[in-house]
């Protein structure tokens, strides 16, 4: 049986692999759109027909047609 500091470093374990996970997901999109905005061989159309397919990616991969729209 655990104790309570083994219970709260386990879930800190979890936590921080979890955090990781999202942090790398994150960081693996952001970097593909990045690419495409610096691309200076491409035009602005191309560029953002580039960048919507990543989008249709994403969502392809999440299983979901949707996003959450940021808010300005």
């Amino acid at each position: 049986m655990l104790n309570s500091q083994s219970k709260r470093d386990f879930v800190s374990i979890i936590a921080h692999e979890l955090s990781s996970g999202i942090d790398r997901a994150v960081a693996y999109w952001l970097g593909r759109i990045e690419v495409e905005l610096v691309d200076r061989s491409i035009t602005t159309a191309q560029r953002e027909a580039a960048i919507e397919s990543i989008l249709r990616e994403y969502k392809q991969c999440r299983g979901q047609d949707q996003m959450g729209l940021a808010s300005a």
